[in-house]
């Protein structure tokens, strides 16, 4: 299984899902090491909650469009559908 990582907003009252943003790989390392992603986490299998300053760093590195101040922010892991179905 292909694991993708994207930069998640969800509402602060509901904790819906508002947006996420699709991490390109050739930007995930800084975007990890911006969101202090563990040594221990290489692969950064585990959801990491971001400050507004860490969510803005990373937007701008992948150029999205977000408002930290509305929305919580994470760095999540997610497996890549896409790639199993090409698989097939």
């Amino acid at each position: 299984m292909k694991v993708i990582h994207r930069l998640v907003g969800y509402d602060r009252r509901t904790d819906q899902m508002k947006v996420r943003y699709e991490i390109p790989s050739d930007t995930l390392a800084e975007a990890k090491r911006m969101a202090g992603v563990a040594s221990g986490d290489p692969g950064a299998a585990w959801s990491y909650p971001l400050s507004a300053d860490q969510a803005r760093a990373i937007a701008t590195l992948i150029r999205a469009p977000i408002d930290p101040d509305d929305l919580e922010f994470f760095l999540e892991p997610f497996a890549d559908l896409g790639a199993e179905s090409d698989a097939g």
